[in-house]
């Protein structure tokens, strides 16, 4: 078996993480490298280890995108399924993480037991942030549910959904751009493009949608003029189509190739993809930093400095 590499790929997440802070960004691709292996060092365990931690409300969006996507495949094989099925797996599986993560499973199993920033910083959680989570999750899987874009896939047909929650990857001048569509399907002259959002619009949801029509346009061979992009924000209930224009494609092609070359300039090596963490500073937004699981890597300690026991900023 071929040995696993770190390659040099672009991601939206992973610029999400460098415009953040460069040193997030390294922490989590780099420094975390081979720190699932019983013979890492400290450093590259903790960073591992930090890289699931996840916060409440990426948790909550987490177990909508799996609640979802099984439906999807249960719709796709013509197996039954129910809006009361999504609401007790997603219940189910909130109370299953919750215990995971208070128990410190993921001191045994770090890549599938949850573990929660408020919990592994030891924030309290107010009874109402919980109740506010669970709310989330039944809104989003209810607003899904009776979609008129839900009602549209399940009476399209299956053999024409192109993609369902998979990793996909594509080379643009010699670059990786890697992605996972949330789901896509042709349906009578269009090519429709979902990514599921559990939060509010953000501007850089926009280039993401950008970067998957890139992908259906130099893999798939779909024109810009026959896509259309949806980011659906569940908790609004807004389903946003949007056209795709050849100059979305020009845009966010430079963009991508803008952004590689930025951080082949950071590398010590860049045909080794070697980085050094000197060469990636921290970024000056402390309010940030409070919010990043990777705390503990930078500060060395467990204890969030200008957070209350009682929760949340505000």
């Amino acid at each position: 078996m071929a040995s696993l590499s770190n390659a040099f790929l672009w991601s939206v997440s992973r610029d999400r993480h460098f415009q953040q802070c460069p040193r997030l960004f390294y922490l989590r691709h780099y420094a975390h490298w081979g720190g699932w292996r019983l013979d890492a060092d400290d450093f590259a365990k903790l960073c591992y280890r930090l890289g699931k931690v996840k916060s409440l409300d990426a948790w909550a969006g987490e177990i909508v995108h799996e609640v979802i996507r099984e439906t999807l495949e249960k719709v796709r094989d013509g197996r039954p399924t129910s809006l009361e099925a999504m609401l007790s797996e997603a219940t189910e599986r909130l109370r299953a993480g919750w215990v995971q993560s208070q128990r410190e499973q993921w001191r045994s199993d770090p890549k599938r037991a949850t573990n929660l920033f408020e919990h592994y910083y030891h924030l309290d959680i107010p009874r109402e942030r919980t109740e506010e989570i669970k709310r989330c999750v039944r809104e989003c899987l209810e607003n899904f549910w009776r979609s008129p874009d839900f009602d549209l896939i399940r009476r399209s047909d299956p053999g024409q959904w192109k993609c369902l929650e998979e990793f996909q990857s594509f080379e643009l001048e010699g670059f990786t751009v890697a992605l996972k569509i949330d789901f896509a399907m042709a349906h009578r002259e269009w090519m429709y493009i979902y990514d599921w959002k559990t939060g509010r619009p953000r501007e850089e949801d926009r280039r993401q949608l950008a970067c998957y029509a890139l992908f259906g346009r130099r893999v798939w061979g779909i024109p810009a003029h026959r896509m259309r992009v949806i980011p659906a924000y569940l908790r609004q209930n807004l389903f946003d189509e949007r056209e795709v224009t050849p100059s979305d494609l020009v845009e966010i092609q430079d963009y991508i190739l803008r952004a590689c070359h930025r951080l082949l300039a950071l590398l010590r090596d860049p045909a080794a993809n070697r980085a050094v963490m000197e060469d990636f500073p921290m970024t000056s937004d402390r309010r940030t930093c409070r919010r990043c699981s990777f705390w503990e890597a930078c500060y060395g300690n467990r204890h969030i400095e200008g957070r209350s026991r009682a929760g949340q900023e505000r």
